[in-house]
């Protein structure tokens, strides 16, 4: 490979190979990780980790054993590059530029260091290039949804080389006018956090009966919707709730029919080798989001295996709560268009009775702080919580009359737009930031900075 433009007097492109040493990560057995540190333990960075800087708030631990010699240990100015994951992430890499404790790194990323003739900041800003991401990108062997990297492929990558004097200038000069970026960035965050916030505070508004004028004559919620005494639970430590309405159940809203309220198939009965590349749509614990059904990853099943679990069938309009974190509690709705699906383990399809309540009604209130909370306590596990299919089934629901119900999905449905609005011209104006900085590291390594 050759540099694809004309280098400025001075410069040259030797491969990567000549100016830095790629040292793989260790390896271990799943069952060998540990959330929680101790003695003889190391912590292990994993591909989460890998953003722009290394993020260390997400941390596993293993044995030290595993550490065969001290290349496997992080050093500060190491550059970890994600070497197995999904085509857009794979090529990723974060800058070491501190080591808070002692530290090896996975074997799905490597360390990529320096020699004398680069300064490691200047590499790191290379690689995140477009150019350089995409030549990686491009020679990555893929499978079905995991790209990985070939060190033979990156080590022939051409860099555009000046003197070490240059490099510094260079360097100084990208973070000069990335810190300008990051102003802007950093603006557009606290936006997207207020957005967060505020879809927060309209369903707290809302499940508290505050978003909606109420009608003075509605008649109490139990009366109306005639739940026998069954559907009513102790408001215990539950807050109050506005006259005429219920503090209920999950399973007291199901459908009266078989099978309204479901977990996924156990265990064996739906393995990852019964997958297909069409079919029967499963639904997976990653396409629950708050509030949001999250269509990229998708999985199927034959229509042999579908007839064999059909009791695990899943609608358009039913909802979905997730048994595990994060957050663990979270639901969202089968939207239309989906065709014939099922659920997998782990996520609780909830057929609502339309008699009693409204399913985005219910959905809504499922992806409430209080209840992430309350669903919090009720789950059980070390590191990555979950509830049991009995725990959901008891979780409340703070219900209002029907024809409210109906008013208030309009209302939040409505704020909701206005952020979402707002929410896309943030995320214009964030790839306007990205485009910006691509911008100054194409022509940083042109030498035109």
């Amino acid at each position: 490979m050759t540099a694809p433009f004309d280098l400025p007097d001075g410069w040259t492109s030797p491969p990567l190979a000549d100016v830095c040493k790629i040292e793989r990560g260790i390896t271990f057995p799943a069952i060998a990780k540990s959330a929680a540190a101790g003695k003889g333990k190391i912590a292990c960075l994993r591909t989460t980790n890998v953003q722009a800087i290394v993020d260390w708030d997400d941390l596993i631990y293993v044995s030290d054993g595993y550490v065969k010699n001290e290349t496997k240990i992080l050093r500060a100015n190491d550059i970890l590059i994600s070497m197995a994951n999904s085509l857009e992430l794979v090529g990723k890499v974060a800058f070491v530029d501190h080591l808070p404790m002692k530290s090896t790194f996975g074997g799905f990323i490597s360390s990529i260091r320096a020699f004398d003739k680069v300064i490691p900041r200047f590499l790191f800003y290379f690689l995140r290039t477009n150019s350089a991401q995409g030549k990686m990108r491009d020679t990555a062997s893929r499978s079905v949804n995991i790209a990985n990297l070939s060190l033979g492929q990156i080590y022939q990558i051409p860099i555009p080389l000046p003197p070490l004097p240059e490099q510094q200038r260079i360097v100084a000069r990208i973070e000069t006018l990335f810190a300008e970026s990051r102003t802007a960035r950093d603006a557009l965050e606290r936006v997207s956090a207020l957005l967060k916030r505020f879809r927060q505070s309209v369903l707290a508004s809302a499940f508290r009966g505050e978003l909606t004028e109420r009608e003075p004559q509605i008649s109490k919620v139990l009366e109306t919707l005639e739940i026998s005494a069954s559907a009513r639970v102790s408001n215990g430590d539950l807050p109050e709730v506005p006259e005429g309405w219920a503090w209920t159940t999950t399973e007291t809203l199901a459908a009266n029919e078989p099978y309204s309220f479901s977990d996924g198939p156990f265990g064996s009965n739906l393995k990852t080798a019964d997958y297909t590349s069409s079919g029967v749509r499963v639904i997976r614990l990653q396409n629950i989001g708050v509030g949001e059904f999250k269509n990229d990853a998708k999985a199927f099943v034959s229509r042999e295996k579908y007839e064999l679990l059909r009791k695990h069938e899943a609608k358009a309009g039913d909802v979905i709560i997730a048994a595990l974190a994060e957050p663990v509690g979270r639901a969202c709705l089968v939207p239309e268009g989906i065709g014939t699906a099922i659920v997998k383990a782990d996520c609780i399809r909830l057929r609502v009775n339309n008699n009693l309540a409204d399913s985005k009604f219910v959905m809504l209130a499922l992806n409430t702080q209080e209840h992430f909370k309350r669903a919090e306590e009720a789950a059980h596990g070390v590191g990555r919580l979950r509830a049991n299919f009995s725990d959901i089934k008891a979780f409340g629901v703070p219900l209002a009359p029907l024809p409210e119900q109906r008013r208030i999905v309009a209302r939040i449905e409505a704020l909701f737009a206005q952020a979402d609005a707002i929410e896309r011209a943030v995320a214009i104006a964030q790839q306007r930031a990205d485009k910006l900085d691509q911008a100054i590291l194409a022509r940083a390594f042109r030498g035109e900075l």
